[in-house]
């Protein structure tokens, strides 16, 4: 039978005893048989309203035969039982079950998304879910639960947004800062040069991936530094000189961000025509899936409002 992972989380109410009850309605179901459970975890709330309570997390591996769908409903029945309602995103909650993973298998529906989308960067889901499945594969990553466990413990907190250039770019950053205001996270707004022509673009961003261990650097009172850029950037701007930087690792969490149409002006449209910009977010995509086997969140389509609130969540759930 297909192997599944849970998420299971709560901040409200007796937390410990709802996140065992959870498991244990699940464990009784004949549709179920489980396979092994974590400790429970305190974390602090990432994303969401200020104010709320700490959370309990915990994670449950289990065997099954029903499809992911199935899973799915089945989970929202358990949270029912305990008195969740869905309002408020990433608000305090009775009980919180998510479908990490399903075997293999990936699925993508307006109702539910597996692998879990954001799985790879909460260190609040992870630490849980390494415990009981660290030989576990993320279909889309290409390595194990243990190894991305073991990436986002021990890689530089460096974050790295992969996107093409342009004065949107800038924009997500100060909004991020302003958002988050605390000096312990470092924006690098000030790489986010913005030249005038393709030729100085693509000079700009070699020397800035040329220099990539000076730039990941962290700043004296800081613990998590955000790039305006990702180290293969320069690959896909400018093809005809690429560099061998296959050697350096990869970022902490990696954002890739294929930002909306409205988010391009005149600067960027004397850089590349439409169809040229088409063709470098194409590579840019394949570039990071094929690159990047480690924690990042995947922002499609997002306008600034939203990748903003992708960002800083992401941000807080990276640090130690």
């Amino acid at each position: 039978m297909p192997t599944i992972l849970i998420a299971l989380g709560a901040n409200l109410g007796d937390r410990g005893a709802v996140l065992s009850k959870a498991v244990e309605q699940l464990a009784a179901d004949p549709d179920f048989a489980l396979e092994a459970e974590s400790e429970l975890f305190v974390t602090q709330p990432v994303g969401g309203p200020s104010g709320q309570p700490d959370y309990l997390n915990s994670a449950a591996k289990f065997s099954t035969a029903l499809t992911p769908k199935q899973v799915h409903q089945k989970l929202i029945e358990v949270e029912q039982t305990h008195g969740r309602v869905r309002g408020q995103r990433w608000g305090a909650r009775k009980l919180d079950l998510d479908l990490l993973l399903y075997d293999q298998q990936t699925t993508r529906t307006s109702q539910l998304t597996i692998p879990h989308p954001r799985m790879s960067f909460r260190r609040f889901v992870m630490q849980p879910a390494a415990q009981v499945a660290a030989e576990m594969l993320h279909p889309e990553l290409g390595v194990t639960i243990g190894q991305l466990w073991k990436h986002l413990s021990s890689a530089s907190p460096v974050v790295e947004i992969a996107a093409l250039p342009g004065p949107a770019v800038n924009e997500l950053l100060d909004t991020a800062a302003k958002e988050l205001s605390d000096r312990k996270f470092s924006f690098a707004s000030d790489l986010a040069t913005l030249p005038n022509s393709r030729s100085e673009l693509g000079t700009l961003l070699r020397n800035l991936c040329e220099h990539q261990a000076a730039r990941r650097s962290l700043p004296p009172d800081t613990c998590v530094r955000v790039l305006p850029w990702w180290f293969g950037i320069s690959d896909i701007i400018s093809p005809a000189q690429p560099s061998d930087r296959e050697d350096i690792p990869a970022a902490r969490l990696t954002v890739y961000w294929n930002r909306p149409a409205s988010t391009y002006g005149t600067i960027e449209d004397a850089w590349w025509s439409p169809q040229e910009r088409e063709d470098l977010q194409s590579n840019l995509a394949e570039a990071v899936q094929a690159r990047v086997h480690a924690p990042r969140l995947w922002l499609e389509g997002n306008d600034i409002s939203s990748a903003v609130t992708e960002l800083t969540a992401a941000i807080e759930a990276i640090v130690d």
